[in-house]
C-alpha cells in the first residue's frame, strides 16, 4: 500500500515557521507534498490572514523570498514536493477558478512554469483550487502533462462519451454498493491519472479516514491525507482532538506498518 500526504495553500502569505510548525516531525518519517499557489490573489480563502482577505490584489510567490529559500531547500532534502494550486485561486468574479475562470490553459503552462524556474523543483500535479475543476480544467491540465491531485467525476470534468470515465465511474459505484467509501487506487485516463484526496480537517471523521486507511491497506492501493496546515489548531467535530493530531494518528498507522509505502503524490501518481 502507498500512503502519501497532500497540503493545500502553501502562497505568499505562508511563512516558513507555519509549515515547520506542522511538518518538522512528520517529515522525519516522509514526504509532504505542498500544493502552491504561484500568484495569490487575496480573496475569500479562510487560509489567508484575516487582514488580507478580501483585498483582491495578487501576491506571487518569490516575493516571500524567506519562505521561497525554505522551501527550495525543504524540496531539495527530499521532505517536500511542490505541486500547482490553481494560479490565483480565488477571482472576484467566479466560484470556482478552474471550473468557471478563463484562459485556464494558459494560466496552468505560466504557473507550472513560474514555480519551476522560482522553486527549482519538476511539477508533476495539479490540485485545483476548492477540489474543483471542470472539463476545460482537465483538458488544461493533461496538455501541461500534469495529473490531477484529487477527483474530478462525471459530473464536472469527465466525458460521458471515454470509455475510461466510464469504467472509472463503474468501479467506484461497485465499492460503494459494497459498503466501502473513499476511493483507494489510482484512476487513470487518457492523458492524465488522478489521484483521491481524504479529508483531514475539521468536518471529517477521524473513525472514517481510519476505515478508508486499513480498506486501502487490505486493497493493495493508495491512501492520501489531504489537509491545510493553517487549520491544524483546530478542533475536529467528529471527536475531542484536533486536525493535527488526526493527522498524526494516519501517520502513526503509515508508519508503524512496514507493508506501507510512505511517497509524494506526483512519486505515486507516476507508477
Amino acid at each position: 500500500m502507498y500512503f502519501c500526504i497532500r497540503d493545500d495553500d502553501t502562497s505568499y502569505f505562508t511563512s516558513p515557521n507555519e509549515l515547520e510548525r506542522a511538518y518538522s516531525d512528520i517529515t522525519k518519517h516522509g514526504p509532504v507534498s505542498l500544493a502552491i499557489i504561484p500568484f495569490c490573489r487575496a480573496g475569500r480563502s479562510r487560509g489567508l490572514p484575516a487582514a488580507a482577505r478580501e483585498r483582491w490584489s495578487v501576491h506571487p510567490l518569490h516575493e516571500n523570498e524567506a519562505l521561497v529559500r525554505y522551501l527550495r531547500q525543504g524540496i531539495a532534502d527530499g521532505r517536500f514536493e511542490a505541486m500547482l494550486h490553481g494560479y490565483h485561486h480565488d477571482e472576484p468574479d467566479v466560484r470556482w477558478e478552474f471550473v468557471e475562470g478563463s484562459d485556464l490553459a494558459d494560466k496552468v503552462k505560466k504557473g507550472k512554469q513560474y514555480l519551476e524556474d522560482v522553486l527549482h523543483a519538476k511539477i508533476r500535479v495539479f490540485v485545483p483550487p476548492h477540489n474543483a475543476i471542470g472539463r476545460r480544467g482537465l483538458e488544461a491540465i493533461s496538455r501541461a502533462g500534469l495529473h490531477l491531485g484529487g477527483v474530478a467525476g462525471l459530473r464536472n470534468g469527465w466525458s460521458w462519451f471515454d470509455p475510461s470515465s466510464l469504467k472509472a465511474w463503474w468501479r467506484i459505484r461497485k465499492w460503494r454498493v459494497n459498503g466501502h467509501d473513499g476511493i483507494p487506487w489510482i484512476l487513470h485516463f487518457e492523458g492524465h491519472r488522478e489521484l483521491a484526496g481524504n479529508a483531514v480537517t475539521p468536518v471529517a471523521a477521524v473513525e472514517q479516514n481510519l476505515k478508508r486507511f486499513d480498506e486501502a491497506r487490505q486493497l493493495n492501493g493508495v491512501f492520501c491525507a489531504a489537509t491545510h496546515y493553517w487549520e491544524f489548531d483546530v478542533h475536529s467535530k467528529s471527536r475531542e482532538t484536533t486536525v493535527g493530531e488526526h493527522l498524526k494518528e494516519l501517520v502513526q498507522r503509515a508508519k508503524s506498518d512496514p507493508h506501507v509505502i510512505w511517497r509524494t503524490v506526483g512519486d505515486i501518481l507516476s507508477l
